[in-house]
């Protein structure tokens, strides 16, 4: 579990950038590659979470950056105005991505803790890997739920509610679900 939890930490904030690709590829390219290059870097340092605070800062910029009057005022935009739906809503990739690496280093922790204790190492990744198992059940269900209240929020013909702001109430509501499950979780066990 841990090897998925790293893979998956490494690829998913990438998304974004890569549907950048049939607008822009030498930009869209350059992206992926300091995305990857932080998240190896990142790996090695036992820090992952770095790759998806940029993924998340940069996917932003370019979103806030291709709407309203800047593209006009510029005359250039990464993301056309059609393509800006689909690019908002691979930004839930990162952030869920985000959720990954910290139950990467949170399973680490917890493993090196429990085998300096003298804990038998195999009893200790089937335990974390059980919980990892769980938690990634019911981030995944929050982060669906949250995708189809942005992607409904975003098909419906409200004037007043544009791509980024249906963005901003799926982070609210990915937020607040994933932290009841969490909480849920914990009260539980």
């Amino acid at each position: 579990m841990r090897r998925i939890l790293a893979v998956l930490s490494l690829v998913l904030p990438v998304t974004p950038f890569a549907l950048l690709i049939p607008n822009d590829a030498s930009i869209a390219l350059v992206l992926i590659a300091v995305i990857l290059s932080i998240g190896v870097i990142g790996l090695l340092m036992n820090n992952l979470s770095a790759e998806s605070w940029t993924a998340l800062v940069v996917a932003l910029i370019i979103s806030v950056a291709s709407q309203g009057y800047i593209p006009y005022t510029l005359h250039v935009a990464l993301i056309p105005p059609q393509g800006l739906v689909m690019f908002n809503g691979s930004i839930a990739l990162v952030e869920y991505s985000l959720i990954l690496s910290q139950l990467y280093g949170n399973y680490v922790r917890y493993a090196r803790e429990f085998s300096s204790r003298g804990y038998d190492e195999d009893e200790v990744n089937k335990a974390l890997n059980d919980l990892t198992k769980w938690l990634l059940v019911f981030l995944t269900i929050s982060l669906l739920v949250s995708l189809i209240i942005y992607y409904v929020i975003t098909m419906m013909s409200i004037p007043l509610v544009d791509p980024f702001t249906a963005l901003v109430v799926f982070a609210v509501a990915y937020i607040v679900i994933s932290r009841y499950l969490l909480t849920k979780m914990r009260g539980s066990s």
